[in-house]
């Protein structure tokens, strides 16, 4: 698989857990991180297909105007 290089500043105590986390699992930095990134992108994703779907459903919804519901009212 092709793979790019990308640089990020992290903040020292977030770098010290992942440095300590890769330690303790014996893994390289490198597949912590893309592990993490893979979960944040499906997450964000899952919420963005949650929330056009809201929008859609938002979008189909009927109003009925507020006379027409008065008069059902009254007529129970």
């Amino acid at each position: 698989m092709e793979t790019k290089m990308l640089d990020a500043h992290i903040p020292l105590p977030l770098a010290e857990r992942l440095d300590a986390l890769a330690l303790d699992l014996a893994l390289p930095r490198d597949e912590i991180v893309i592990k993490a990134i893979a979960a944040w992108l499906d997450s964000e994703e899952r919420r963005r297909i949650v929330a056009l779907r809201t929008i859609a459903a938002a979008n189909t919804i009927v109003v009925v105007e507020h006379d027409r519901v008065i008069d059902w009212a009254d007529s129970l």
